[in-house]
């Protein structure tokens, strides 16, 4: 099934009309999802990286709603809920749910890995090279710097209390 799966996406990918830069990326993205340590770790603890991704990308989707929905009532606009805002907060979460899982677990997994070597500093590694990265992005894709940084830090928290929760 798994082999199935990947010929599917490799045959959507060939097929389209998708930029060589994300058919690049999303490649890469595959090559790594390959190697099996990396497939056991997105796996291991309940599919724990799985869960994170998600729910930071829920969390993010309800922080923007919840920013907007104050500063509306600060200006003193009336608020309401429209088709075009209800269609934005749909694509902020479907992006968000994108780069968490194409690019949030990976680096959470790379984390993972370095500060485990380090395990008196463990904690402030994985959380610097989960904030590096987020702010990686500036170079890859500028205009979403402040939300990728947010995710990142939010992915960061998430990951921390589900972990504290497994070993509990």
């Amino acid at each position: 099934m798994f082999i199935f799966s990947m010929l599917v996406f490799i045959t959507i990918l060939l097929v389209s009309h998708t930029p060589i830069e994300v058919m690049a990326l999303l490649g890469l993205l595959l090559v790594i999802f390959l190697v099996p340590a990396i497939r056991e770790g997105i796996w291991k603890d309940g599919y724990r990286k799985i869960k994170v991704a998600f729910y930071t990308s829920i969390c993010f989707t309800a922080g923007l709603f919840i920013f907007y929905f104050a500063m509306s009532v600060l200006k003193g606009d009336s608020y309401r809920v429209d088709g075009e805002f209800s269609l934005f907060i749909l694509l902020v979460l479907l992006f968000s749910m994108g780069g968490n899982f194409l690019f949030g677990i990976p680096v959470s997994l790379m984390a993972e890995y370095i500060s485990m070597k380090v395990s008196s500093m463990r904690l402030w590694i994985s959380g610097l090279i989960h904030i590096g990265m987020g702010a990686f992005t500036y170079f890859i894709f500028p205009g979403v710097l402040p939300g990728a940084m947010c995710c990142a830090v939010i992915f960061f928290l998430i990951d921390e209390r589900m972990r504290g929760n497994d070993e509990g």
